[in-house]
């Protein structure tokens, strides 16, 4: 965006206009070279992508229509989802993880 002469507290003005809140300072930090992701953020992102994976099923129609659809194990609860999550996709699969994935 800087190219095209946008700079970063001009878009963070029209982020909050559209209803987020991002301050240029977070901004700045996140894109700082160097900066390394924490690994508890990484695995949340694991597990976010698991519980959705085996919660969520979708269907193309042929009009390219994208159904989503509940699936039997979307109603689990977080003991039985990381249960479901250890025994399906590997053992790394952390009880608060799950959680912070089921929370709405």
């Amino acid at each position: 965006m800087r190219a095209e002469g946008y700079g970063v507290e001009s878009i963070c003005r029209v982020l909050r206009e559209q209803g987020w809140q991002i301050a240029a300072r977070t901004f700045r930090s996140w894109k700082r070279p160097g900066r390394h992701v924490a690994a508890r953020t990484v695995s949340d992102v694991h597990d976010v992508d698991a519980v959705r994976g085996t919660a969520w099923s979708t269907k193309d129609d042929t009009d390219d229509v994208v159904a989503r659809k509940l699936t039997p194990q979307g109603s689990y609860g977080r003991r039985k989802m990381t249960a479901y999550l250890r025994r399906t996709t590997g053992a790394d699969a952390s009880a608060g993880s799950v959680d912070r994935a089921l929370a709405p």
